[in-house]
């Protein structure tokens, strides 16, 4: 595994010029990255959020830093970080925001297998573990103690979520959400934009913009009651 210290001072040199990032969202998972780049020692410059977008009122603070209006953003130049836990909000926005440079914020207790790589943007919380030959995609969420094991590939914008397991060579699709405490066997390929619940087991392929649920996971109807046969996949 990579050293600690050597990680932090290879993610703090991206923002050497500008000793600091912006955070782009207010809400409850901004303040676990902010808490991450405390751990790394990256100051926060800025907190943006648009409005309606479920965060705090414009001018309130967050940890010491007041929270503003995103219409300033196209004249940063320092990197912020994509503080946005739903996947299609943090791909919207960073579509948006396409001349941006982003910071990938990785906790120094994450464990990185020195073969592994991960994609611009991504955050990587407190004990999560990243295994040999696995790729990450960009702004992807490794949460709080998730464990990727070796060969697989993790598509952009997807979220891992706390205590989630997946085995080695699982593939996750773009946008997909891994609930807390899922299980995917090895081998599994797992769609895009895919939801797989909280605690679900899945021991075999997930096509893609569908919900699974339990232990083995099945397909959830959809709000028209459609579903595959037999409710599989």
């Amino acid at each position: 595994m990579r050293d600690a210290d050597e990680r932090r001072g290879a993610r703090s040199k991206q923002v050497l010029v500008n000793n600091g990032v912006y955070v782009y969202g207010a809400g409850g998972h901004s303040l676990v990255v902010m808490d991450v780049l405390r751990d790394l020692g990256v100051p926060v410059l800025g907190v943006y959020a648009d409005e309606g977008r479920r965060h705090p009122k414009h001018g309130s603070v967050l940890p010491g830093v007041r929270i503003t209006g995103a219409e300033a953003f196209d004249n940063l130049t320092a990197p912020f970080v994509m503080c946005i836990g739903r996947n299609s909000e943090r791909a919207e926005i960073v579509a948006a925001l396409h001349r941006a440079v982003f910071f990938t914020a990785i906790h120094s207790e994450a464990l990185i297998a020195p073969t592994a790589t991960i994609g611009e943007g991504t955050v990587v919380l407190h004990r999560a573990v990243i295994q040999a030959n696995t790729h990450i995609g960009r702004h992807v969420l490794i949460n709080t103690a998730a464990s990727v094991d070796h060969d697989n590939i993790i598509g952009d914008f997807a979220h891992i979520s706390p205590h989630a397991t997946l085995c080695g060579h699982v593939e996750v699709g773009e946008g997909t959400h891994i609930g807390a405490g899922a299980v995917i066997t090895p081998s599994v390929k797992v769609g895009k934009w895919t939801t797989v619940g909280a605690g679900a087991v899945v021991i075999r392929d997930v096509p893609d913009g569908v919900t699974v649920v339990g232990n083995p996971a099945r397909v959830v109807p959809n709000r028209t009651g459609q579903q595959l046969p037999n409710g599989e996949y």
